[in-house]
């Protein structure tokens, strides 16, 4: 068994946090390039929040949104700018702080072993799969956040008594509600503990009062998920958002959508990852090939302890309930898949089966070293077996040591300097509102969007990245800076004499290029970067 004293464990565990927060923030002024229209249009609405002072608890627009991401977005904005850095700083905060999360609720659910806390935060540091989410403007990455702090204080909670752990485990459940669509199925996750809790205090094994932590832990939930909750009985219909029109119930024949849904999200462990260029690396699988094998083990030792324990096994039980039900986001969906982002909840359990596959493996070999050097039947080979115990040791630690190395390669090289990457999160959009902004004072500038998304207050959305960029959201602002937005350009009307710069935001239309060319001849054209603006 690996143990480790307090004082290792704690330098282990800062280590590996300072690993991942590198990996969350290291060149994220400039990596990803770009800003994706869902991005931009959260830093718009946090824009919107700071002028106005209404801070939504839910922003229907785009497909609905939770309000909290956005929220903590204009708090970053109001104290660091309104930059796409400073949007994803969120993200990257957050996604550093999750794998402490991890840490800790490994620790309750497995207190007897302390390699799987820490492989646990390690591999989920240094997951490309999270590495990438920690760094976009998405809300979707505040649930593992939640998600795992949320169990660790229940778990604590029911162990101790304590009633801090009960308000906080109910505070951070209430909270997770206000992130993402896919925490809707964690109180699933959270019953397992407390039904065995209960079941443990019946039996007289608590000297506390277990009911009493749970009533504790159910009433500050409800408190923190009012508001949202509130919202959602004045507005029933932004209650499903989007799900609905990706759900396997809206096929002709949803149990085939959903076995081909669950085949296509288990393959996305070890064979065809998400293909969306903003979401993962050329479809490769969600886990380092390594990652996937100790993975498949730990899920097997899982489901043989669960099963052969099932009135004491609350570690593993809680774990397969917690991959099982955050599977579901994307598995009772049938667009895009696998789908990573959808998946995100998926991030701490695979991580903690994975540590568990990890130690077991290990346990097992040093244990057949060990136990073939006090064997008199291989005295002759001592020598042998402990050089090849030392060499497999090294090749533990080295595996170790390849996965941070495997990971910056993969993002820092192949993911940024990608050309599908700055496709995918529209670098010439922003390049566009960036060179909108610079125009001066006195210019009348009109953009023409061009190019197709959801309708957000009448305009597609790529129309959103362009607005954050020139800080032209609000209509106000518009006005004073001069900037029109349309979808053709036969809304444009100019005389001629007053300065004018037209930006289409799609150049490659070419038929609309060459009507702004007919209808504007006094105009001239020219290509700054990728944006072609016609200006006099």
């Amino acid at each position: 068994m690996i143990a480790f004293s307090r004082h290792r464990r704690a330098i282990l565990l800062l280590g590996i946090l300072a690993l991942a927060a590198f990996f969350r923030f290291y060149l994220l002024t400039a990596i990803p390039p770009g800003l994706y229209p869902d991005e931009a249009a959260n830093g718009n609405n946090a824009l919107e929040a700071l002028r106005t002072g209404d801070f939504k608890v839910f922003y229907p627009e785009n497909n609905g949104r939770e309000g909290l991401f956005i929220n903590l977005q204009a708090l970053a904005v109001a104290l660091l700018g309104a930059e796409p850095w400073v949007l994803r700083s969120v993200s990257a905060l957050f996604g550093t702080l999750t794998i402490l999360g991890i840490y800790l609720a490994s620790r309750e659910l497995f207190p007897s072993r302390d390699g799987i806390a820490l492989l646990a935060a390690f591999f989920s540091a240094t997951s490309f799969w999270h590495i990438n989410f920690s760094r976009i403007g998405f809300r979707a990455i505040l649930l593992p956040f939640f998600a795992a702090f949320a169990l660790y204080w229940l778990l604590k909670a029911i162990r101790t008594g304590k009633i801090s752990s009960a308000i906080a485990a109910g505070i951070a459940t209430g909270l997770g509600f206000h992130t993402y669509i896919g925490f809707r199925f964690m109180p699933f996750v959270l019953a397992i503990p407390i039904v065995f809790g209960l079941m443990a205090w019946r039996r007289g094994r608590m000297e506390h009062c277990a009911p009493c932590s749970i009533a504790l832990f159910l009433f500050a939930a409800f408190i923190a998920a009012l508001p949202l909750g509130f919202y959602f009985i004045q507005n029933p219909a932004d209650f499903a958002g989007r799900s609905g029109q990706v759900s396997i119930f809206s096929s002709d024949s949803p149990l085939a959508e959903f076995i081909r849904s669950n085949l296509l999200t288990a393959g996305m462990f070890f064979t065809r990852g998400d293909c969306n260029p903003r979401h993962n690396l050329a479809c490769q699988p969600q886990l380092f090939w390594s990652i996937g094998v100790i993975f498949l083990i730990g899920l097997i030792l899982s489901i043989r302890q669960a099963a052969r324990n099932r009135k004491a096994e609350t570690g593993n039980t809680t774990l397969l309930a917690w991959l099982f039900f955050m599977a579901l986001p994307a598995t009772l969906t049938r667009e895009g898949l696998p789908h990573a982002l959808r998946a995100i909840g998926m991030i701490p359990p695979v991580m903690m089966i994975a540590a568990v596959g990890g130690l077991w493996l290990w346990r097992k070999l040093n244990a057949y070293f060990n136990g073939a050097l006090l064997n008199p039947k291989y005295a002759a080979y001592h020598g042998q077996l402990k050089r090849i115990k030392k060499e497999l040791a090294v090749a533990a630690l080295l595996f170790l040591l390849w996965i941070p190395i495997t990971a910056y390669r993969d993002y820092f090289v192949r993911f940024a300097y990608a050309p599908q990457t700055a496709d995918a999160f529209s670098a010439d959009l922003l390049q566009a509102g960036r060179y909108l902004a610079s125009l001066p004072d006195g210019v009348q500038k009109f953009v023409i969007v061009n190019l197709s998304g959801e309708d957000i207050r009448g305009l597609p959305a790529p129309a959103q990245t362009v607005m954050f960029a020139s800080d032209s959201f609000d209509p106000e602002r518009r006005r004073q800076k001069q900037i029109s937005y349309l979808l053709r350009p036969e809304d444009i009307a100019i005389d001629g004499t007053t300065r004018t710069a037209i930006i289409p935001l799609n150049p490659k239309d070419q038929d609309l290029v060459q009507i702004v060319r007919k209808r504007f001849p006094m105009l001239r054209e020219k290509l700054i970067g990728n944006t072609l603006v016609f200006k006099n």
